[in-house]
């Protein structure tokens, strides 16, 4: 008995230690395109950055690898909506999501306990125009507004879309007076709330909506119908404050955070050398995205340079982030909980975690630059 349990002993001892596992959801979109990339140029990252995916099921399961030695098991799930990413986090089928930033700062207002814990995607806001509007630029289509007789109707996604709101500052920027899902007369836009990309398009065709304001890639998607067109990016428009903004971000719940941190981390380091493989390798990356996705290179690469990859917290990122709930401040759209935010720093410690991402980043830098 004595040599059976020493034998037990060395064998545990001998074993390997389990490898963490986390689940990553994603909307089905170019929003992930450093993902892809990592998932398929195995070769490349190891030969890079000392750290690569192993495939075990094709788009569903794998390895991530330090040289190696395997830290991580990592199986991805796709969805067509961000809110079914948040859905799945908050019932913990995910334990972490790439989705969009207003959705988890959106539940964060709620009383939810989804965190942003890292960037991803930047800027991408466009102004799609149907085929009735004869504008070419900003400047042409707000003349047409103020020209036109009857409310310019333009639909947008999202009830809190950082789309929407730099939109509605815009116009009120212009003096342009606009409505929110209504017919005001008094109104020269009136905003409409649509289901998704498909019901745009479809609105657009149908000529009951005039124009959208919509993010990449959905907008030059839309815009490759017959007769619609992106006449320019809004986020830059004044008075600018959602400029560069946050677009697409990782997130996690709070118990992740706190009972999954280390995992986490190693997720959050793949995805800093990702998206520096990304932006340093963009035809590589377009590869990636058509093949994982099965899209049409020309629209996604139309879709990609507009918009931004990063996984540092920059300036835009957590100013983004500020202006964001400082809009809804503005129209009363904030629980009287959390209206009482006078300064960024106080608001950011809210809805944002950076307590993984900080040496995360650190680790991936050492192996860009090594």
């Amino acid at each position: 008995m004595t040599r059976l349990i020493a034998l037990l002993l060395v064998v545990t001892a001998a074993a390997p230690a389990a490898v963490p596992q986390l689940t990553v959801a994603y909307r089905r979109d170019d929003h992930a395109a450093p993902l892809y990339a990592a998932c398929l140029y195995e070769k490349d990252f190891d030969l890079r950055y000392g750290l690569h995916l192993k495939q075990v099921k094709s788009r569903t399961r794998y390895d991530l690898f330090d040289g190696p030695r395997s830290t991580l098991s990592l199986r991805l799930a796709s969805f067509d909506t961000d809110s079914a990413v948040l859905a799945a986090l908050l019932s913990g089928r995910a334990q972490v999501g790439i989705l969009a930033s207003e959705e988890v700062l959106t539940a964060v207002l709620a009383g939810k306990p989804a965190r942003i814990i890292a960037p991803l995607q930047r800027r991408g806001d466009m102004l799609v125009t149907g085929f009735l509007v004869p504008a070419t630029d900003y400047k042409e289509f707000l003349a047409w507004v103020r020209a036109h007789d009857q409310p310019v109707a333009v639909g947008y996604i999202g009830r809190n879309s950082m789309t929407l709101l730099g939109f509605m500052q815009a116009l009120e920027y212009g003096k342009i007076k606009h409505g929110r899902d209504s017919l005001d007369s008094d109104a020269k836009v009136n905003l409409v709330e649509v289901k998704d990309r498909a019901a745009v398009a479809r609105e657009l065709e149908q000529g009951r909506l005039d124009a959208a304001v919509l993010q990449e890639p959905a907008a030059t998607l839309v815009s490759a119908a017959d007769g619609n067109r992106t006449i320019g990016r809004i986020d830059i428009l004044p008075p600018g404050r959602f400029e560069d903004r946050p677009g697409t971000i990782i997130a996690a719940t709070d118990s992740v955070i706190r009972t999954q941190g280390e995992a986490v981390g190693r997720f959050l380091e793949l995805m800093a050398v990702a998206t520096h493989y990304a932006n340093n390798r963009t035809h590589n990356t377009l590869a990636a995205v058509d093949k994982w996705l099965r899209t049409s290179p020309a629209l996604e690469s139309i879709a990609m340079s507009n918009i931004g990859l990063s996984s540092r917290p920059d300036f835009t990122f957590t100013t983004g982030i500020w202006n964001w709930y400082f809009a809804l401040r503005l129209k009363h759209a904030v629980p009287e909980s959390l209206a009482g935010y006078m300064e960024e720093k106080d608001w950011l410690g809210v809805p944002y975690d950076s307590l993984l991402l900080m040496p995360a980043l650190d680790r991936a830098g050492a192996r860009i630059i090594r």
